[in-house]
């Protein structure tokens, strides 16, 4: 009798551990997948944050995530993986529908999530919008860009950055873009509202395009170890807030928050260059009617490259994109697979380890384009001829790379990502130790190599002067070189 009661106590203690419940299954995997967007007052429509409410949806939860309607990631993660994927696992898709086989039990609540720790950086300065934004799409999205002007008598390099929504009901997404003080102007003063509406981008080409971005769903954002990005002086800051629809008028004011490396020794300054670009096809961008497109384009690396992200940048009739190295050797090597885009899902794809390219790869980036009628995204009906710009009825192709520039004497100061031929002679570049210096320019499209200085350089700011830079057009590497030895690397495009 004794051995019976004792098969039994095992039997339901052996149930008991085993039984799938809400706080100790089901819950972390909300937490890690979905609660970023679905909690109170944030862009989730509804929040899935207690037992309660993630029960009353359990069947939908199976359904989307068995259909991999959510969490949405529309990046391919079998040929290459990404610090901020999102997906359900096999086994998680199995726990979620075991637990509700079972009668969605609650479990015991020890086991549900600890508090997460409040971050302990202290930030220098903080940059908000100056007045609310009243937000009037109902039943629609919008796009808008803020003018946020910062007064810096030097430049600063930024060891950790923060973008903080005023309103998580409504902010979607976050593109920050640096610009030479006065450059939106224009556009600022063609929109009555507080900023001025654009679509895809800034509405004009920048200096420092997607200098960092934010969205409530993705990891890795964040700058880590010697990661820096460089903030001129002179600057303004762009940023470009997608707003979604909501059931009645809210307001935002949205902020950013900045604090500074005062010291930066042996750091790798971040660069986001758009070397994939419309300006850079050979043949020009016309999406006819009624037809499909396959846009492609090229371009080879001259010095070994790491590349952090990849951020492509298409509107509407885009239904794909791939993007892939050739490594000298003739391997491969993927970095962007989308075979169903959404530009409502656009992101930056942040690799799990930067992708190491040696001297002499050559990167392909191509996109398909359905503008027939058949494409259910396509803003024109019946379909009509579209062409490169910002709005909804234009289409893009941009891909952005992000580069780490290692910056061991932090040589160069004022270093833009994008530049024309007139602003080049305004570029400034600090030398930390009087020497023998050679400014080389490497061109990304034919290989060429363009010097533009061999001289003895003083220790302070200088200004590049040289003929030879009237010349140059197109995606270049610029290095600065001290006895045979790259110094410093600048990524630039030039239009």
């Amino acid at each position: 009798m004794r051995n019976l009661l004792l098969i039994i106590l095992t039997v339901n203690c052996l149930k008991i551990s085993t039984q799938v419940t809400y706080f100790q299954d089901i819950a972390p995997i909300l937490t890690e997948n979905c609660t970023s967007c679905h909690q109170d007052s944030d862009i989730g429509p509804m929040p899935l944050t207690s037992y309660d409410q993630v029960a009353s949806y359990a069947s939908m939860i199976k359904f989307v995530t068995d259909t991999e309607l959510m969490p949405p990631f529309i990046a391919d993660v079998q040929k290459v993986h990404y610090i901020n994927e999102r997906s359900i696992s096999d086994e998680d898709k199995k726990t979620i529908a075991s637990w509700i086989a079972n009668g969605i039990p609650r479990g015991d609540s020890l086991f549900n999530d600890k508090p997460v720790a409040g971050s302990a950086v202290e930030y220098d300065t903080t940059i908000c919008m100056s007045e609310r934004f009243e937000h009037y799409g109902i039943y629609y999205d919008q796009y808008q860009v803020f003018p946020l002007p910062i007064e810096l008598s030097k430049g600063k390099v930024i060891k950790d950055i923060r973008f903080k929504p005023g309103n998580r009901e409504i902010v979607r997404s976050a593109n920050i873009s640096l610009a030479t003080k006065g450059s939106s102007l224009k556009m600022d003063q063609w929109d009555p509202r507080y900023g001025y509406y654009a679509y895809g981008s800034t509405g004009f080409t920048s200096s420092y395009p997607e200098w960092y971005s934010w969205k409530p769903h993705t990891k890795g954002l964040a700058l880590i170890d010697q990661e820096r990005l460089y903030l001129p002086p002179d600057s303004e800051i762009l940023m470009h807030i997608h707003y979604g629809p909501y059931g009645e008028i809210q307001t935002d004011s949205s902020c950013i928050y900045l604090a500074y490396d005062d010291e930066p020794t042996n750091i790798s300054t971040l660069q986001n260059v758009p070397f994939v670009h419309t300006a850079f096809l050979k043949d020009t961008f016309v999406l006819e009617a009624n037809k499909k497109h396959r846009i492609s384009t090229s371009f080879s690396l001259p010095v070994d490259a790491e590349i952090r992200s990849i951020t492509p940048l298409a509107h509407l009739l885009c239904r794909s994109w791939e993007v892939f190295a050739v490594l000298p050797d003739k391997t491969s090597v993927h970095l962007l697979v989308i075979d169903d885009w959404d530009f409502h899902w656009r992101e930056k794809y942040i690799f799990q380890n930067p992708i190491k390219l040696p001297a002499g790869s050559k990167i392909y980036a191509t996109a398909i384009y359905d503008n027939t009628k058949e494409n259910p995204y396509n803003p024109a009906d019946p379909p009509t001829t579209m062409r490169k710009g910002p709005h909804m009825f234009d289409e893009n192709f941009i891909c952005y790379f992000e580069f780490e520039s290692k910056q061991i004497e932090n040589s160069f100061i004022d270093k833009p990502f994008v530049t024309s031929e007139k602003e080049l002679s305004s570029i400034k570049f600090h030398i930390n130790k009087e020497g023998d210096y050679i400014i080389v320019a490497h061109s990304l499209d034919d290989l060429g190599k363009t010097k533009i200085a061999s001289q003895n350089f003083t220790q302070g700011t200088h200004r590049i002067r040289s003929s030879k830079l009237s010349k140059l057009k197109g995606r270049y590497v610029i290095s600065l070189i001290r006895n045979s030895e790259v110094l410093d690397t600048w990524w630039l495009t030039i239009f």
